[in-house]
């Protein structure tokens, strides 16, 4: 340009620049620094907002694009073992996942499931890990494993909790003070040693009252928006057994009152057996619940479902039972497996067969 076009150009730019400066438009180094510190604050809490709002299946795909460096078989590792939380917590809010909702899970591999300690052990480390990154990535804001206390493996066994004969009589006897429904609960687990998930999937269609024969086809279970709902027993076959006349006679009168109290409110009459009072389905983790309370109420430490499915068998093995028919009334793939983990009351009965035998045989030789 010309002399004179450069200071006409000039005077343009000043011009604009002294416009500009009118109007608050120019800002300074210090006010510029303080102008992105404040969008990038805004920017943060946008962000922290919006991962409130993240469901545990998006986090988890989130995790896993976050973990690419890893082998392969490591990835496919993480999300097998994670199938079974992303059925439980997929369309639940990441925030939102509780304590409670943590060791509701972990019990429900272990009893539900039926998973073997070292195999829980390992689900509880990968959903741990999952929800610390997630703590890290101020997704939530603590890690609701951290109180949950990890499965102890005792060198390699598994570990098989009883009741004693004297506290599952103080159990059915205490029973009687509670409300008609965990009554009738309680005498079913302790008689049938079926799983809680095959209880609470139990229609009154599936009891032969005349006989006691109880036919175990479906197995409850819950999810975040889908709620309860039906799944096939946990070996895929169905199954029965049989249930002494005392547990009978209760599930008659808890049908009656159900019956009565539904119907009264002009509500359809329940084909389930456990409901509450308005006809709803109970959640499969509800007992669970209840007899953790039932035991802190009447002094019985460590209440809970899976424990009468352990006493009924290793009861039933000790007193001469074959382990063909325990295997067959606990819904088991193989006899092996009843035998791995009731082997020590498998000991008992046969110490006292060799007892027996001695008393007869050896006795006076």
């Amino acid at each position: 340009w010309a002399k004179k076009r450069q200071q006409k150009e000039l005077d343009i730019a000043k011009a604009n620049f002294q416009v500009a400066c009118d109007r608050g438009e120019v800002k300074t180094r210090d006010e510029l620094k303080a102008e992105k510190l404040e969008q990038a604050k805004l920017k943060a809490e946008m962000e922290a907002e919006n991962a409130k709002k993240m469901i545990f299946a998006d986090g988890f795909e989130f995790y896993m694009s976050k973990t690419r460096k890893k082998k392969i078989n490591t990835i496919t590792g993480i999300r097998t073992t994670m199938k079974r939380a992303l059925t439980m917590f997929g369309n639940k809010k990441l925030e939102d996942i509780s304590e409670d909702n943590c060791q509701a899970y972990i019990d429900f591999l272990s009893y539900d499931c039926e998973l073997r300690i070292s195999t829980v052990r390992k689900h509880y480390a990968t959903l741990s890990a999952f929800l610390t990154w997630c703590v890290k990535q101020n997704l939530i804001a603590s890690n609701p494993m951290r109180n949950i206390e990890k499965p102890v493996d005792n060198e390699g066994e598994e570990k098989v909790e009883t009741f004693s004969v004297e506290e599952l009589k103080k159990i059915l006897l205490c029973s009687e003070k509670e409300p008609l429904m965990w009554q009738a609960m309680i005498y079913l687990l302790a008689d049938t040693g079926m799983r809680r998930g095959e209880a609470c999937g139990l229609r009154w269609a599936d009891i032969d009252f005349a006989s006691g024969r109880i036919h175990i086809v479906n197995n409850a279970q819950y999810t975040e928006g889908k709620g309860v709902y039906d799944t096939n027993t946990k070996n895929k076959k169905e199954r029965d057994v049989y249930a002494n006349p005392q547990v009978i006679e209760i599930l008659k009168k808890w049908k009656t009152l159900q019956k009565e109290v539904v119907e009264g409110q002009n509500l359809p009459t329940p084909k389930h057996i456990f409901t509450h009072l308005d006809g709803k389905r109970i959640n499969p983790q509800a007992p669970t619940a209840y007899l953790r309370k039932f035991g802190e109420k009447y002094g019985i430490p460590d209440c809970h479902p899976h424990k009468f499915r352990h006493t009924m068998a290793t009861i039933m093995i000790q007193n001469g039972s074959d382990i063909k028919t325990v295997s067959t009334k606990l819904g088991h793939r193989s006899i092996e497996i009843t035998l791995s983990l009731y082997c020590h009351s498998n000991k008992d009965a046969q110490q006292a067969a060799n007892e027996k035998f001695a008393s007869l045989v050896w006795n006076g030789k």
